[in-house]
């Protein structure tokens, strides 16, 4: 019987260490931002008196940072040592969330005011989300990256349940300004986990190009490699339809199906245990049928599901309906998600990786604001039956379009030896 050399236990056991710290530090952060999303508007709305309008504009000012900062990340990520960038932005956070609670003790809130945290919260929580999917394959053994990955969604779900639950509660006990003292201290706690993690590899030293250089080489990669451009489209489009869909969702619960606060909650926490369930069973289908099976299926579900949205009528039966269908469609989208990420890592070279992940999510995410804004004037013009009704059709097509490309072929062997390895 032979044993491991002491000096490889040691590293394994670092690496063991580093990938707990991180997963516990990631989770902590998201916590407090759960509580944050739920707290900076019913500060807004509560203690404000902010108008349809005002509460639209805080929303906008938070996710705007998406478009706008999320393909300079990928270059500065590429720059920067990661771990140094989690803490410096973790610490930055708290600085300024506390910024909140010091101007209610100082009687000096204002919506401008909020506005300007807004803004400033969600250009450092993109550039640390950043951060964190940049270190997971790094942590991450090769031949398990797609089961870390979906560890890592999995602590990310977790945390988000739990952190909307703690919101709910610390707001009604103390009210939404003090509430955003968690949140800090959730972010300080995130940071001291950033800095026990070990492992990640220092940035190339090399001449540095201009950034707008190295942004488009990012995107051309994206564009032009035969895997990523058609998933990259896919998932582009899916998060516009998904935008025209879950915008208007909780009014139409609430107007039109007359669910009420309970039946919303449910339809929600639906959703979470949708994904949770997704996070869990997605590598256990990629090891059985491939990742192109896995995403083609996983995008087509996501879409079918939803359509019952479109007839849905008041009463328990069609909230039953919903309710499986929430969890259906969030199941769908964390097996699409974690498996469509480590696609990505896998056949992205590793000096291009942080760039091509940054123009998925710039693709992605920071349309969402602009879809949602859209969603609101063609639901103004129309009825918000028939955007959600566009919204699924686009992403029926976005889901066909991928079954016809060369993704619906991808196995777990082409994965292994794809170009990240």
């Amino acid at each position: 019987m032979t044993t491991a050399p002491p000096a490889l236990t040691r590293l394994d056991q670092s690496a063991r260490t580093s990938r707990r710290y991180f997963l516990a530090g990631e989770g902590l952060g998201h916590a407090g931002a759960c509580v944050h999303g739920i707290a900076l508007p019913a500060l807004a709305v509560l203690q404000l008196d902010a108008s349809p309008g005002q509460a639209a504009l805080l929303s906008f000012a938070a996710t705007i940072p998406a478009l706008v900062v999320s393909l300079p990340a990928g270059v500065l990520l590429g720059r920067y040592p990661l771990r140094t960038v989690m803490i410096t932005t973790d610490i930055a956070s708290a600085t300024v969330v506390l910024a909140i609670p010091a101007a209610a003790l100082l009687d000096s809130l204002s919506m401008p005011l909020l506005y300007a945290i807004a803004l400033v919260a969600g250009s450092l929580a993109t550039l640390r989300k950043a951060a964190a999917m940049a270190a997971v394959p790094l942590l991450a053994d090769k031949e398990q990256l797609h089961r870390s990955n979906a560890q890592f969604t999995r602590v990310i779900t977790t945390a988000g349940i739990v952190g909307r639950t703690l919101g709910t509660v610390l707001i009604t006990l103390a009210g939404p300004a003090r509430t955003l003292i968690a949140d800090a201290v959730s972010l300080i706690l995130s940071a001291c986990c950033a800095s026990r993690v070990q492992g990640l590899p220092l940035p190339d030293r090399a001449v540095r190009r201009p950034m707008h250089e190295e942004i488009r080489e990012g995107l051309t990669y994206a564009g032009r490699d035969p895997v990523l451009r058609p998933l990259v489209v896919a998932l582009t489009a899916t998060s516009v339809g998904s935008a025209l869909t879950t915008t208007l969702l909780p009014y139409h619960l609430l107007t039109t199906l007359k669910t009420g606060t309970t039946g919303l909650g449910m339809v929600m926490a639906a959703g979470s245990v949708g994904g949770l369930t997704g996070a869990f069973i997605a590598p256990r289908l990629v090891r059985r049928f491939g990742s192109g099976p896995v995403l083609t299926t996983g995008f087509c579900l996501h879409a079918v599901v939803q359509i019952p949205l479109l007839f849905a009528a008041a009463g328990p039966a069609w909230l039953i309906v919903l309710i499986l269908a929430a969890c259906g469609q969030y199941a769908a989208a964390t097996v699409v998600g974690t498996t469509q990420r480590s696609v990505q890592q896998w056949h992205t070279p590793p000096e291009l990786r942080t760039r091509v992940q940054q123009t998925a999510l710039w693709l992605g995410t920071g349309l969402m604001p602009l879809a949602a804004l859209a969603a609101g004037a063609l639901a103004t013009l129309t009825s918000v039956r028939i955007v959600m009704a566009l919204g699924i059709l686009v992403l029926i097509v976005a889901a066909g379009a991928l079954s016809c490309s060369p993704i619906r072929a991808l196995t777990s062997r082409d994965e292994t030896t794809g170009a990240a390895q």
